[in-house]
C-alpha cells in the first residue's frame, strides 16, 4: 500500500523556500496587473512573492513621520489580492519606510533576501530622452539582485513568446523567465539568433547557444542575417510576450538598459519582459573585459573603414597643391639612406622632376645620409639637393648607427610643417610612394600621421610569392600589436618605411635609433593624440631588397625589445629583470657546423626633438 506524500502547506513551504520575487507597488493598478507574472516566476523557481509598498518621507524628517502611511498602505495591499487564498505560491504584503523610493526598494531587496525584482514600466515617466526614470533606472545602475521590468499589453493571450539572444550575461535569467511565462501559459517558445552582416559574428558564442534548441518549449530556432532590432520587430507580431536581456551599461547616465531595449519597448506591439542578471564580481569583471574588447573591435573597425586611404584617391597632384596652399603649409621629404647607388639616383630624379619641379608639392628634398662608402652622396649630388650626414648633424648629442638615429636627426634640419620620410631601396619607385603619405594629411586636418602600406612580393630562387615580403611585419610586430596596443592592429603594416606626419606631433615623440623606430613612433602617437588622429594609405605594390632570415632576426628582437619596453614603462607589465640586449645568434658554416654568436642588439631612445634647446632656439620655441 502506497501513501500519497503529505501535502505541505503555504506557511511549511516558506521555511524551505529560498527563490523570493518582490513586486514593489508603483502604481497600484499596474501592480495587479504584474502580481500574475510574479506568480508564475516564483511558481517556476518554488518560490514566494513580497508586494512591496514604500513610504516615502522627505529627508528633513524622521522617518517615523510615516507611521500613519504605512498603515494606510497596508490597507491598500490587501486589495491587490487575497493573500490567504494564492495557495498556489506564498504571496505576502510588506511596507517600508525610507527617505526615497530607490532606498526603500533597495532596503526591502535587502531585507527579504530577495532574489528577483519586478518592475513594471511607467510610460508616464518615459520620454524621447529617457526610457525609464527613476527607481527603475537607479536599480538598473546599482541592483541589489536581478531585475526584470515588464511592459504588458492588455487583452493578450500568450501562446508565443520571442526569446532573442545573444549569448551575454543575461541570456540564462531570459531563458529562465521565457521558460517561466511558457510554463504558466502553456505558450511555446521561439529562439531567435540575429547576427548583423556588417558585424564580425562570434562563432564560439553562437554555437555555445545551440543547447537552447532542446530547452523545454522550444519550437522554433530562427537565424537572421539583419540587425538585432530588425529582427526582433519583423517576428514580433506573431509573439505575444518579447523576453530580451538588456544591451546597456550599468555605468550609462542615460540609457543603462541599452539602445536596443530602447527601441523594442517603444515599438513592439507585444508584451515585453526585459531582464537584467546582477552579476557578482567576478562576472562583472568578465563583463567588463569582454565590453572593452567589443567596443575595442568596433572601434578599430571603424578607424580602420575611416581611417584607411588609397594613393588613388590623391592623383589629382594640382589638387594636392592647391589643398597645401590653401592651408599655408610648408613640406619637407628626407630620403635616409646607406649604400643606395643603385636606387638613389631613379627615386631622386623621379621625385624632383613630378613632385618638385612640375608641381610643387614638396617645398623641400634632401638626402640624409649614414656615411655610405659607394656613390650615394655624389649621385644625390649631381641632382643638386641638399645632402647631410646624420653623425654631423647635432655633433653634441654624439651619434648613434642606425635608421632611426637619421630620422631623428633629420626633423633638425627639416623645415616643413609636414615631413615625410621615403626608403631608398625601393626599385619600382612612383611619385605615389610620396603623394599617397601626403594625401590624407592635405585633407583631413584631424590627422597627424600616415603610414603606407603595399603589397611586397618576395622571390625564393625562381619563384616569386606576390604577397610572401613583411616576415617581420606579421611574425613580430602585428601579434605583438594585437596582443598589447590591439588599438593598432588594425596597421596593415607597422614597420613600413614610407609615412608622413605633421611636426607638433612627430616632434613631441621619442625615437628609438634603429629598428625599432617606427614601433616606438605608433605607440607614442597612439598614447599621446588618440587612434583617430593616425591613418593609413594603400601604396599598391612595393619592389625591394628582401634581406635574409639573420638580419630579420635581429630586427624582431629590437622591435621585441621596445614594445617590452613600453609596457614596463607604462606598468603593463612588470618584468623581473632588465629587459635583455643580447642576442645568440646561431651561425652556419660551409662545413656544415654551426655554432653561437653573442650580439648585443639594444635601440637608445632619444628624447622628443622638442625638449632639445638648439632644436627650439631654431624654431624659435619660448
Amino acid at each position: 500500500m502506497t501513501t500519497e506524500p503529505r501535502r505541505q502547506t503555504p506557511e511549511q513551504r516558506s521555511i524551505s523556500q529560498e527563490y523570493i520575487v518582490l513586486l514593489p507597488v508603483l502604481d497600484l493598478d499596474e501592480a495587479k496587473r504584474l502580481l500574475g507574472l510574479a506568480i508564475a516566476i516564483a511558481r517556476h523557481r518554488n518560490g514566494r512573492v513580497v508586494v512591496l509598498s514604500v513610504v516615502v518621507v522627505p529627508e528633513e524628517r524622521s522617518l517615523s513621520d510615516g507611521v500613519v502611511e504605512a498603515r494606510r498602505l497596508r490597507a491598500e495591499l490587501e486589495t491587490i489580492g487575497d493573500f490567504n487564498d494564492l495557495s498556489e505560491v506564498i504571496v505576502r504584503p510588506t511596507v517600508n519606510v525610507a527617505h526615497s523610493l530607490t532606498e526603500g526598494i533597495h532596503t526591502a531587496a535587502k531585507e527579504q533576501n530577495a532574489q528577483l525584482l519586478l518592475l513594471g514600466w511607467q510610460s508616464d515617466h518615459s520620454s524621447s530622452e529617457r526610457l525609464f526614470g527613476p527607481p527603475i533606472d537607479d536599480m538598473l545602475r546599482d541592483s541589489p539582485c536581478d531585475v526584470v521590468i515588464a511592459r504588458l499589453q492588455e487583452g493578450q493571450s500568450w501562446h508565443r513568446v520571442l526569446l532573442p539572444v545573444r549569448g551575454g550575461p543575461h541570456t540564462p535569467l531570459a531563458c529562465d523567465m521565457a521558460l517561466a511565462i511558457a510554463d504558466r501559459n502553456d505558450a511555446a517558445i521561439t529562439v531567435l539568433y540575429a547576427s548583423n552582416p556588417r558585424h564580425t559574428d562570434d562563432l564560439a558564442v553562437r554555437e555555445s547557444l545551440q543547447s537552447l534548441r532542446s530547452m523545454p518549449r522550444v519550437s522554433r530556432w530562427l537565424e537572421r542575417s539583419i540587425s538585432a532590432e530588425q529582427a526582433i520587430l519583423a517576428e514580433s507580431p506573431s509573439h505575444q510576450v518579447i523576453v530580451l536581456g538588456v544591451s546597456g551599461r550599468s555605468t550609462d547616465p542615460e540609457l543603462p538598459s541599452g539602445l536596443l531595449a530602447d527601441r523594442v519597448l517603444r515599438q513592439a506591439e507585444s508584451t515585453v519582459i526585459l531582464v537584467s542578471h546582477r552579476l557578482e564580481q567576478s562576472e562583472e569583471q568578465a563583463q567588463q573585459v569582454w565590453q572593452r574588447q567589443h567596443n575595442l573591435s568596433a572601434t578599430v573597425d571603424r578607424w580602420f573603414a575611416e581611417n584607411t586611404f588609397s594613393s588613388t584617391e590623391f592623383e589629382d597632384l594640382q589638387r594636392m597643391v592647391m589643398l597645401k596652399n590653401q592651408q599655408k603649409l610648408s613640406i619637407s621629404l628626407a630620403l635616409p639612406a646607406l649604400n643606395e647607388e643603385e636606387t638613389i639616383g631613379e627615386i631622386i630624379a623621379t621625385i624632383k622632376q613630378q613632385l618638385v619641379d612640375e608641381l610643387p608639392l614638396l617645398d623641400e628634398l634632401v638626402l640624409i645620409d649614414s656615411r655610405s662608402d659607394d656613390r650615394t652622396r655624389e649621385i644625390a649630388d649631381s641632382y643638386g639637393i641638399p645632402v647631410y650626414i646624420h653623425q654631423d648633424i647635432l655633433p653634441q648629442y654624439g651619434a648613434f648607427t642606425g635608421k632611426g638615429e637619421a630620422l631623428w636627426k633629420s626633423l633638425y634640419v627639416l623645415k616643413g610643417d609636414i615631413v615625410a620620410w621615403v626608403d631608398t631601396d625601393i626599385r619600382n619607385f612612383h611619385p605615389r610612394f610620396v603623394y599617397g603619405i601626403l594625401g590624407p594629411l592635405l585633407r583631413e586636418p584631424r590627422l597627424l600621421y600616415c603610414k603606407g602600406f603595399y603589397r611586397r612580393p618576395i622571390r625564393s630562387g625562381d619563384i616569386v610569392s606576390a604577397a610572401g615580403g613583411g616576415r617581420v611585419t606579421e611574425l613580430t610586430a602585428r601579434p605583438l600589436f594585437n596582443l598589447f596596443y590591439p588599438e593598432l592592429s588594425g596597421m596593415v603594416q607597422p614597420l613600413a618605411g614610407e609615412y608622413a606626419a605633421r611636426r607638433e606631433a612627430i616632434e613631441s615623440v621619442p625615437f628609438f635609433t634603429g629598428y625599432g623606430v617606427e614601433t616606438g613612433i605608433l605607440i607614442d602617437l597612439l598614447e599621446q593624440y588618440g587612434l583617430n588622429s593616425l591613418s593609413q594609405v594603400d601604396l599598391q605594390q612595393r619592389i625591394h631588397r628582401n634581406q635574409e632570415l639573420m638580419p630579420l632576426s635581429k630586427m624582431a628582437f629590437a622591435i621585441i625589445q621596445v614594445v617590452m619596453h613600453r609596457m614596463e614603462e607604462r606598468q603593463r607589465v612588470q618584468l623581473l629583470e632588465p629587459i635583455n640586449q643580447s642576442m645568440k645568434l646561431i651561425r652556419y658554416a660551409e662545413d656544415e657546423g654551426f655554432h653561437l654568436e653573442v650580439r648585443e642588439i639594444r635601440d637608445h631612445e632619444r628624447p622628443a626633438m622638442l625638449t632639445i634647446p638648439e632644436y627650439r632656439q631654431m624654431r624659435e620655441m619660448l
